[in-house]
């Protein structure tokens, strides 16, 4: 087990360490390391939709590694900073986008319709080939319990109608099989995501 999956699995239990506001820049979700055994039960059965509008499931990762993020789309800075590592990472990896699959969930399927996430999902930097999924209200809830995910719609006071969405910035990286295998905080670098992808392309573990 890696140091970052034991962070994962801690974090688990101590939640506010992977909450950061995606409208604050300065000290979201900041904290020291933490370490933990045990296995984590990560991922499971969802039914959602692609930014064709396409449906799409848990069994359409399967028989592919896959790297796992749920942000949205209007999250000014923290989802664009771990959508561009991924991109990075994989530009590096993966060169030819055919052996990681690139996942994007929205916790924001009020705003993130299909049409919406396939706009964004083509954003520069963005990893190549990336899939951006949505559905309803309760649909995403599903996906998010499967992946322990926490997220919370907050209203902004100084705009009638606004509101941010704070979010746990968590990057998976799935097997096949659809096994949890690790799991990038915000606090990864570029350069650890790079060569924990390298490792795992070459051991499959």
């Amino acid at each position: 087990m890696t140091r970052l999956t034991q962070i994962f699995i801690a974090a688990l239990f101590i939640s506010a360490l992977f909450m950061p506001a995606c409208n604050n820049k300065t000290d979201a979700g900041q904290s020291g390391r933490v370490t933990a055994t045990g296995n984590a039960d990560i991922g499971g059965p969802f039914e959602l939709v692609d930014q064709d509008g396409q449906p799409f499931s848990h069994q359409d990762l399967l028989g592919q590694p896959h790297l796992v993020y749920f942000g949205f789309a209007y999250c000014p800075d923290v989802c664009p900073l771990a959508l561009q590592q991924m991109g990075a990472a994989l530009s590096t990896v993966d060169k030819d986008a055919s052996f990681f699959l690139p996942v994007f969930i929205s916790v924001d399927p009020e705003r993130d319709t299909p049409k919406a996430l396939k706009s964004y999902v083509q954003n520069n930097g963005f990893p190549k080939g990336l899939i951006g999924l949505t559905g309803s209200l309760e649909q995403i809830e599903t996906a998010k319990a499967a992946y322990k995910i926490y997220s919370n719609k907050v209203e902004d006071p100084a705009s009638a109608g606004d509101y941010t969405v704070d979010h746990a910035s968590l990057i998976f990286l799935m097997d096949e099989t659809g096994k949890f295998r690790d799991v990038f905080t915000h606090n990864t670098t570029t350069e650890e995501i790079t060569a924990r992808l390298r490792k795992f392309k070459k051991s499959g573990r």
